[in-house]
């Protein structure tokens, strides 16, 4: 079912999603949301990519974005940044998204009636009073707008009417059968309703008249006059009459009722979504035909008449409107028409333009990945051609040539070999100068720990002589300590013996010192000991690489050699062949 254009919306719009990436979506505007699908086939199926509530919208203002053109819809809980391709379908939108967050007081007309769709009236007087249009025409939607006009003591409505293409109609009034008709039926339905309007406004005016010559002059104007108008009286009624016709042309069209004539006829050749030619072709039509239908109006609206024009001309019959307003909507469209197609051609022009600009950088891409490639090629094959030439010039030398390039690089490996074996005898040299000196060191370390081994044994002997003279010197010291007439000897001793404790002290000290050095010297020793033997091992390993690699090319050398002997050998066979 198609929604109705005054409350509903469609079209594909870009939303900024979280990441900062564009994508682009079919949204849906409804009474209190805008939805969006991946496409007009997920909004059949009800596969819902996201969902904006516009309940908690406080405002959509315009917004710069890169691409496009951008517009925010502020909620109280985010912002949505969203792109429309132009500027126009930007404003649309941003109309219809105000017009839901903040709805006038106009009624749906989706909730409505099939035949209150075509024709809403409203009557602000007595039953009797109000006229109702309940004829349909097609190409023109009539609404009721209450404007007083007082005539036979009744308030009366004036009606105008909203122009929208032939070709659209309500989507109540697309499920009639009236929409299967074809044009000379509408035409001729269309004179029909034209005369009988135009015979209606007739008697209208003539009853008019009529009861103003009975109606008396001095009662209230919603009460019959039985007495004739003055000359004044009816030339005021007729002035108030002409006024207030004026005032109905000059009436504005409701605004929550206004809808662009572009919007209706995309919409209603929404299954027709073709390249802008054809949508230009389809607008010219529709205004020739509006063109045609204006032309009949008029010309139709005043064959009834006649001569006499007096009173026609400065009226215009309810249901109707004038010419002027009829081609003041003409140019209106014409000039959104002109609008909508400079904006598809500045479109145009901004695709092909971002087109052209992508076409160059791929061809400057493509063309310097081929340059590269070329180069690539042109180095291999290069390199290709100089290994076959070095080949040919190796075979154009013949025998000759390659025993000379043999004894060069038999020479050359015997150079080589000479060189590996001075380096060899130099590393020997240098092994058996580090071995002695390994042994020296090795009977040096032996000699010390020896010393070391005599100096603390005579530390011991020392320490146990002193210990027994300290024990002597204690008994002796108690055995003499009771007797009293030798005081100074024993004090003289006494002193003696503490002198002598502080020279075997003294002694005990720098031997223990010099047993500490010899400990230090030793641990150096063996230090320069373990180091000495990692190198030699080094050594030894680099001599047996150095020998290995030397007798890997020795026997090099000697399959060359025989190679070598075997070619010339070959070839003084031949020689003797051919001279045989």
């Amino acid at each position: 079912m198609t929604p109705d254009l005054l409350n509903f919306k469609k079209g594909w719009m870009s939303i900024l999603d979280e990441p900062g990436e564009w994508k682009k979506h079919w949204f849906v505007l409804t009474d209190s949301s805008l939805k969006y699908y991946r496409d007009s086939t997920a909004e059949e199926a009800d596969e819902l990519d996201g969902e904006i509530d516009l309940r908690s919208c406080t405002d959509v203002t315009e917004y710069a974005v890169q691409r496009n053109y951008g517009f925010q819809i502020h909620t109280k809980d985010a912002v949505y940044t969203l792109s429309a391709m132009t500027s126009g379908i930007r404003r649309n939108w941003i109309e219809a998204l105000r017009k839901t967050v903040r709805p006038t007081s106009a009624p749906d007309v989706t909730k409505l009636s099939d035949c209150n769709k075509e024709n809403t009236l409203h009557s602000y007087g007595t039953p009797k009073g109000s006229l109702k249009a309940g004829e349909q025409r097609v190409g023109s939607e009539v609404i009721s707008r209450g404007g007083p006009r007082k005539a036979d003591g009744q308030r009366q409505l004036l009606d105008y009417v909203e122009l929208s293409p032939l070709t659209q109609g309500s989507p109540q009034r697309a499920r009639t059968p009236a929409r299967t008709l074809d044009r000379p039926a509408k035409q001729e339905e269309l004179e029909r309703d034209l005369a009988q309007r135009s015979e209606e406004r007739r008697k209208w005016f003539e009853a008019t008249d009529s009861r103003a010559t009975e109606t008396p002059a001095g009662e209230g104007p919603r009460r019959v006059l039985g007495a004739p108008l003055t000359e004044d009286q009816q030339s005021r009624l007729s002035e108030e009459i002409e006024k207030k016709w004026q005032e109905l042309e000059k009436l504005p069209l409701r605004e929550n009722k206004r809808v662009p004539l572009t919007a209706l006829l995309n919409q209603g050749r929404g299954e027709r979504r073709g390249a802008p030619s054809d949508s230009h072709e389809a607008l010219e039509k529709e205004v020739q035909s509006l063109r045609a239908q204006l032309e009949a109006w008029r010309l139709q609206g005043e064959a009834p008449q006649g001569a006499p024009k007096s009173q026609e001309d400065g009226h215009i019959p309810p249901g109707y409107i004038s010419q002027e307003a009829c081609e003041r909507s003409l140019a209106e469209m014409e000039s959104s028409h002109q609008q909508v197609m400079q904006e598809l051609q500045r479109h145009h022009e901004r695709e092909l333009q971002r087109l052209q600009q992508e076409k160059e950088w791929l061809l400057a891409e493509e063309t310097a990945a081929t340059a590269s490639a070329i180069e690539a090629m042109k180095k291999a094959y290069q390199e290709e051609l100089s290994r076959e030439l070095n080949k040919t010039r190796t075979l154009q030398q013949g025998p000759d040539g390659l025993r000379k390039q043999h004894q060069s690089d038999v020479e050359a490996l015997k150079r080589e070999l000479q060189v590996l074996s001075e380096q060899y005898s130099q590393k020997c040299l240098e092994i058996g100068a580090l071995t002695r000196q390994a042994e020296e060191r090795e009977h040096t370390l032996r000699r010390c720990q020896q010393e070391g081994q005599e100096l603390l044994r005579h530390n011991q002997e020392l320490h146990t002589r002193l210990s027994e003279e300290i024990d002597r010197l204690r008994s002796f010291i108690a055995s003499q300590g009771t007797g009293n007439g030798c005081g100074r000897s024993s004090e003289r001793s006494s002193c003696e013996l503490e002198v002598l404790l502080r020279v075997k002290e003294n002694e005990l000290q720098y031997l223990k010192k010099e047993v500490q050095c010899l400990r230090d010297e030793l641990q150096m020793m063996q230090k320069d000991k373990r180091f000495t033997s990692g190198k030699y091992q080094d050594v030894y390993v680099e001599l047996n690489h150095i020998k290995t690699r030397s007798e890997r090319e020795i026997e090099q050398l000697k399959e060359h050699l025989r190679l070598a002997m075997a070619a010339l050998q070959e070839k003084e066979a031949v020689r003797n062949s051919l001279a045989e």
